[in-house]
C-alpha cells in the first residue's frame, strides 16, 4: 500500500549504502550496523513506498527499475547531508579533512615535516599527506592539494605564492679545513675535495661552480670526490670531513649550531632561485586551505629568509605578491 509521507531518511541512507557496496554485509559494514538492520531498513522504506526496490538471491544484489531511480535521489541525500556537515564544521570552526602536498625531497626533509606536525597538532582534524617528488607535478590531475615548486610555476592557471628563495653557500667540517689547503679566494677550490651535486645537468656536464659576492662572479674549476643528486649524502660527506659541499642554509643550519660545520668563504654563494607554493584556483578557498596557507606560508618564509643574510652575500631578489 503506497503512502503520502515522506521515506525515511535514514531508510534511505541504509539503501544508497547498499547500492554503493553491493551487498548487505558490506552496506552493514560501512554504516556500523548489523546486516539484519540494513536488510529491515529497506524492507521498511519498500513497504512506505508500496514498491519493490530490491531483487534478492543468495549471490548478489540487483536493483529494479523503480530501485534505479530512487538510488539517484538517495545518492543526492547523502551528498547534500555531506555538505551541511562540512557547513557546520565551518561555521563552528572546525578544521577537517585530507589536504595532500606535494614537495621536492630537501624541502620535504628539513623545512616541510616539522611545519607539517606542528599543524597536525594545531589541527587534529585534519588528515595530512606529504608525497615527496622530485618531478613536476599536476596538482590537478595528480589530485594534490598544493605544491611546492622551484625556479618557475609552469601554469599560469594555478595560483602561486611567493615564499622566497634558496641560495647555496659552501660548507666543509672543522677537521677537513684543518688538514686542507688554505684557502681564502674561490680559486682556491682547485686544490680541494669538492662534494658535488649533480642534480642540474650543467653541472653534471661541466664540475665547476660559479660564485658570487657583491656583483663580482668566479668561475672555478672543481675535482669532485663525492657525487649526488640530493643534499642528504653530500651534507653527511662535508660532516664526515670527505670535502667541501655547496648547501642551502636551511639544510646546515643545525649542524652549524653543533660545530660539526662551519662556513667557508664567507658572502660567496653559488645560486639563487625563488620557491613557491602553488595550488588550483578556488572560490571561496576551503577553511583547511586557510588554515593550511596561514601556518606554513610565514613559517617557510622566515626560514628561507635565514639562508639569505645580507652580511653573508647579499639581499634577496624583490618579490611582490
Amino acid at each position: 500500500m503506497r503512502t503520502n509521507h515522506l521515506p525515511d531518511a535514514q531508510a534511505l541512507l541504509a539503501f544508497d549504502a547498499l547500492v554503493r557496496c553491493g551487498s548487505f554485509t558490506a552496506a552493514a559494514d560501512e554504516l556500523h550496523c548489523t546486516k539484519s538492520r540494513i536488510s529491515q531498513l529497506v524492507k521498511a522504506l519498500e513497504q512506505d513506498l508500496g514498491t519493490v526496490l530490491v531483487l534478492r538471491n543468495t549471490r548478489r544484489v540487483a536493483l529494479t527499475e523503480t530501485g534505479q531511480r530512487l538510488a539517484v535521489h538517495a545518492r543526492e541525500l547523502r551528498s547534500l547531508l555531506e555538505r551541511a556537515r562540512l557547513d557546520v564544521n565551518e561555521a563552528e570552526g572546525e578544521v577537517s579533512g585530507p589536504l595532500v602536498i606535494s614537495s621536492i625531497t630537501s624541502f620535504a626533509q628539513y623545512l616541510l615535516a616539522p611545519i607539517l606536525a606542528e599543524l597536525a597538532v594545531l589541527h587534529p582534524c585534519l588528515k595530512l599527506k606529504l608525497q615527496v617528488e622530485n618531478r613536476l607535478q599536476d596538482p590537478i590531475s595528480e589530485g594534490l592539494d598544493f605544491c611546492i615548486r622551484t625556479r618557475n610555476v609552469h601554469d599560469d592557471a594555478l595560483v602561486a605564492k611567493p615564499l622566497g628563495f634558496v641560495r647555496e653557500w659552501a660548507f666543509a667540517a672543522p677537521d677537513y679545513l684543518a688538514k686542507a689547503p688554505p684557502l681564502k679566494t674561490p680559486e682556491d677550490l682547485s686544490h680541494h675535495r669538492i662534494l658535488l651535486d649533480t642534480s642540474r645537468p650543467k653541472l653534471r656536464d661541466a664540475p665547476e661552480w660559479l660564485l658570487e659576492k657583491d656583483g663580482v662572479q668566479k668561475q672555478v674549476r672543481i675535482q669532485p670526490v663525492l657525487s649526488s643528486h640530493q643534499y642528504a649524502p653530500l651534507l653527511s660527506g662535508a660532516i664526515a670531513g670527505s670535502g667541501i659541499a655547496l648547501l642551502p642554509h636551511y639544510v646546515a643550519i643545525e649542524h652549524l649550531k653543533s660545530g660539526r660545520l662551519t662556513p667557508v668563504l664567507p658572502g660567496w654563494s653559488h645560486d639563487c632561485w625563488p620557491v613557491f607554493l602553488v595550488y588550483p584556483y578556488r572560490h571561496p578557498l576551503p577553511r583547511k586551505y586557510e588554515a593550511f596557507i596561514q601556518h606554513v606560508v610565514p613559517r617557510m618564509r622566515s626560514l628561507l629568509e635565514s639562508g639569505l643574510d645580507p652580511d653573508q652575500g647579499g639581499a634577496p631578489p624583490a618579490w611582490s605578491e
